[in-house]
């Protein structure tokens, strides 16, 4: 089951398969208006024994359609529990999705008190009466209570990307885009022995996302960190300014999968059982054009020594 914790920091990595979205039918109903109450009905009722389910049918199953959300009713527990008490525990789950399937919604648990019962056979009605009109009442206060903010229920996603991370004051070991101009006082890591490289650059980018769910709407404010890792990072001695400019590129390259991770996802629309697969999955999307591209451009340049291709690759990502 897809968990959703409100405010919490998401740091994606690039991990998650496509599976995970390929193929995915989502059916989603039109909605009341951003805002209102949408509205429910009962569908299914499941785990009832064959004497009490028409009983439970008649009080509870809707043949409309034109509700919102479509629900199904699990019974848990429907029996005399002593010659005294009667036990009625159901859930209730709501069913938007073909892939993900049915989410548990709701929880109900109540006892009767059934004194003066001759036999249970001649109460099952009654029973049932009380058992659906007591789930139906609490969980339509609860319905009231939780409908715009449980996760489940999201009616719509908003995006809004906040300007990328670029903190005022340097941080000792990373340096995020736009901060400064990328120098060779940035490379600070030992050069690798034996590499035929001149030098290498340690380049990467990330998002974080804060979700809150106000009236049925999951707002995502978006943070993209593009940044180079000092530590990890190095050159050789006595380089000359173009093989700086190489690295600068590569830097430069970075931050352009970053800004390609945007645009992707200004373009579509999130769905809200699948917003979080569908944000990584363009991440990841931009991640594999990034790593390409990288690998292209060294390859073209012949890692900056390739004068003209250098100036041609310098010009498509200033």
């Amino acid at each position: 089951m897809m968990m959703f914790k409100t405010f919490t920091t998401i740091w994606v990595k690039p991990s998650i398969k496509k599976h995970l979205v390929i193929g995915a039918f989502y059916l989603f109903s039109s909605f009341t208006l951003s805002g209102q109450i949408p509205s429910y009905q009962f569908k299914k009722i499941r785990g009832v024994n064959p004497t009490a389910q028409l009983y439970f049918q008649k009080q509870l199953l809707s043949h409309s359609t034109t509700a919102d959300f479509q629900l199904h009713v699990q019974v848990k527990e429907f029996d005399f529990s002593s010659k005294e008490t009667f036990q009625f525990q159901a859930e209730i789950y709501v069913d938007r999705d073909s892939i993900i399937g049915p989410q548990l919604l709701y929880t109900y648990k109540i006892s009767f008190k059934t004194q003066g019962f001759k036999s249970k056979s001649a109460h099952w009605e009654e029973m049932a009466k009380l058992s659906s009109q007591s789930l139906q009442s609490q969980f339509a206060t609860w319905w009231k209570n939780n409908w715009d903010k449980d996760p489940h229920l999201i009616q719509e996603v908003r995006v809004e990307f906040l300007p990328d991370y670029v903190p005022k004051k340097l941080d000792l070991d990373t340096l995020f885009y736009g901060q400064k101009k990328l120098d060779w006082s940035d490379f600070v890591a030992k050069p690798y022995p034996g590499s035929r490289f001149a030098a290498q650059i340690f380049s990467n980018f990330e998002y974080h996302a804060a979700p809150r769910i106000e009236r049925g709407i999951l707002f995502l404010p978006i943070q993209v960190k593009v940044y180079m890792l000092r530590s990890s990072s190095w050159k050789k001695e006595n380089l000359p300014d173009r093989a700086l400019d190489h690295e600068s590129t590569h830097f430069n390259i970075t931050q352009k999968a970053a800004n390609l991770f945007k645009e992707q996802i200004q373009q579509k629309k999130l769905r809200p059982l699948w917003y979080e697969s569908e944000l990584q999955w363009w991440f990841l999307d931009a991640y594999r054009w990034m790593n390409s591209t990288q690998k292209l451009y060294d390859n073209d340049t012949q890692h900056g020594i390739q004068v003209a291709e250098q100036e041609i690759w310098n010009n498509k990502f200033k």
